[in-house]
């Protein structure tokens, strides 16, 4: 069906896992220059001739997603096939905090974002109580089930609202860890990101660590991505909070000017009555999360 040094080709240029939706756009171009002429004829001759391979992965909420590569999988970057299972994704939380160089730990979980979720109307801040807050807050985190494991690691398919894509960049092309092309929360939407779900992020105390290395952070840009987001809760409360008790007090004033704090709010879920308070950001913590003496 095809020659030896055509089908070496064919195989190289298949070696990513690939949805059907993107298979077929990139078979589309390659037939244009055979004599094929119907395209689901090509992609059949394309998986007999053994230029592609067939996987279905199944998530733990039994999800199953159905892949197109040439590669074995032992073979396929992790991140890789991140991009495979959402190819309009974007990595977020702890792989752009790893990305970002705010942590050395090489995270065994590869988190990817995918806007799937309908927009809808979000109460105001302002008609959020103390009381329907501290309900919120007092439950513990909920965890996605739309995880794959390959390999060592867990792939981790967060959903989101649709068209929230603020803050989002290309990965550098000269990054080892993501793939070209592909694209990763900025340092700012990152932070917040962890602020709002610190369950996949290490955990707050993790949280705090990363907006102290968070050295070439730009205030500016992080309250415009903030703004965009249209929080239902304060988080903004946490994000100065951390800024004030790490010594960087004109990022803190910058938070409190724009966002003053209104109601009383927890740094995470799962809150304790034996949390302290700060009366500046009305703000409850573990006592053992900030270090006083620094």
């Amino acid at each position: 069906m095809f020659s030896e040094p055509l089908k070496k080709q064919l195989i190289n240029h298949f070696e990513r896992p690939l949805r059907y939706k993107h298979l077929s756009v990139h078979a589309a171009k390659i037939m244009e220059t055979t004599r094929y002429t119907v395209l689901s004829n090509f992609i059949k001759n394309l998986q007999e001739s053994g230029i592609f391979k067939v996987y279905k992965l199944k998530a733990k909420n039994k999800k199953t997603v159905t892949l197109y590569t040439s590669s074995a999988l032992n073979n396929i970057n992790p991140y890789h096939m991140a991009i495979g299972i959402c190819p309009e994704g974007y990595f977020c939380n702890l792989s752009s905090i790893y990305y970002h160089a705010l942590t050395n730990q090489i995270p065994s979980s590869i988190y990817i974002c995918n806007e799937t979720i309908a927009k809808r109307q979000k109460p105001k801040i302002e008609d959020l109580s103390n009381y329907k807050i501290r309900t919120a807050f007092i439950k513990p985190h909920r965890y996605t089930n739309n995880v794959f494991a390959f390999k060592k690691y867990e792939i981790v398919v967060i959903d989101r609202e649709k068209d929230s894509r603020h803050g989002v960049v290309s990965a550098k092309s000269s990054s080892e860890l993501l793939p070209k092309n592909s694209f990763v929360t900025s340092l700012e939407r990152s932070l917040i990101d962890a602020v709002v779900s610190p369950q996949y992020n290490g955990g707050i105390t993790s949280v705090y660590k990363y907006f102290e290395e968070a050295k070439n952070l730009n205030i500016d840009n992080l309250l415009k991505i903030y703004r965009k987001l249209d929080f239902v809760y304060p988080y903004s409360q946490t994000i100065g909070f951390f800024f004030e008790k790490l010594g960087m007090k004109k990022k803190a004033s910058a938070i409190y000017d724009v966002f003053p704090p209104k109601q009383k709010f927890y740094i995470d879920r799962n809150a304790k009555a034996s949390w302290e308070y700060d009366n500046k950001w009305q703000l409850y913590y573990p006592k053992e999360l900030i270090d006083e003496n620094r």
